[in-house]
């Protein structure tokens, strides 16, 4: 009897299935029977031109993707191939349609062509160079060889967009300028409203700069006039000004076009000054003459708001030779 009763537990350990396996099996059966379905056709470009191919873009559902067919409802306008590459053959339009599930589900978009469009270019980013400029719709294409598997692109925001192109084709949404170069890093600079550029290479001592602009460097390096270091920034953002600059006025101190260095220094912008108006409220009257000397013969309390302003000996320092030139221009009528 103890045979049979054990006979039966193991029978019974060997036929009871998880119910955690139950479930993993039953949401992978699940998911192999929900059928995906495009949800959008998209193309990189608004116009074609002709004799230029652009793939499509499908957005899948969740779910199995299926094999999809493509078709153009006028191939002498416009040819799409079974990878889903539109190429343009004559000015006009014509509707390209994505079917899928043997023809049950259809997606279409419309396609322009134009003799006026200009070509995107393809560009490996081995072969780009500092100044190279690429239209809208151009495409970087990471080679793998040396530069350019990630691209720092300035935004409206005063930082970078980072795009890894190593990943993907970057087709441009804007034109833009490569203006940096860091190892495997290059900088873009788009052409869009709301970022105001400046040329590094093209400014001059004593040159100030507005605190808004971005300092476009390309291979040039900022130095600040208060440190040794050098630093290197394809793009010299904004927020960099106060950070590595200072909170004064920004000024070219000197620019070396020979070792390629732009050394800016923070100036302070003093507020235009009355002489002798030790308490600052905007002329000079025989109120700041009593106020400097009460100052001077140490009466408690006694404050000056603005004690340059007395320093009519330009000595740096307050005594009562300034207080008699106060008095004199008091009587002789000069402010």
């Amino acid at each position: 009897m103890r045979k049979t009763v054990k006979a039966m537990l193991i029978a019974g350990c060997i036929c009871c299935t998880p119910m955690s396996a139950l479930t993993t099996a039953q949401t992978v059966c699940a998911y192999d029977q929900l059928i995906a379905s495009v949800t959008k056709v998209s193309i990189a470009k608004d116009v074609l031109a002709i004799g230029e191919s652009v793939k499509l873009e499908l957005t899948w559902s969740s779910g199995k993707q299926t094999e999809v067919t493509f078709s153009s409802s006028d191939e002498s306008v416009a040819t799409v191939d079974k990878d889903g590459v539109v190429t343009g053959i004559a000015d006009g339009k014509a509707t390209i349609t994505v079917s899928y599930l043997e023809g049950k589900g259809v997606k279409t978009i419309d396609i322009s062509v134009s003799h006026e469009a200009v070509k995107s270019e393809v560009y490996n980013t081995s072969e780009v160079s500092l100044g190279d400029k690429f239209r809208k719709y151009d495409t970087l294409h990471y080679d793998g060889k040396s530069k350019g598997s990630c691209a720092n692109v300035v935004n409206t925001k005063g930082n970078y967009d980072l795009v890894y192109v190593n990943i993907d084709d970057y087709v441009l949404p804007f034109d833009a300028e490569l203006v940096g170069i860091d190892g495997l890093v290059i900088y873009l600079a788009p052409d869009i409203e709301g970022i105001t550029y400046l040329d590094g290479r093209k400014l001059n001592a004593g040159d100030v700069i507005d605190r808004n602009t971005h300092l476009l460097c390309y291979d040039y390096k900022i130095k600040s006039a208060d440190k040794s270091s050098r630093m290197i920034f394809p793009v010299f953002l904004p927020e960099y000004y106060g950070e590595y600059i200072g909170d004064g006025e920004i000024k070219v101190k000197s620019i070396d076009h020979d070792a390629k260095v732009i050394e800016l220094e923070s100036v302070e912008v003093k507020a235009d000054t009355v002489d002798g108006d030790v308490n600052s409220d905007g002329e000079f009257a025989v109120s700041d003459a009593v106020l400097l000397q009460r100052w001077l013969l140490g009466v408690p309390d006694t404050k000056l708001n603005d004690w340059r302003s007395a320093d009519l000996c330009s000595d740096g320092k307050l005594d009562v030779f300034d207080l008699c030139f106060m008095k004199k221009k008091l009587l002789s009528g000069q402010e």
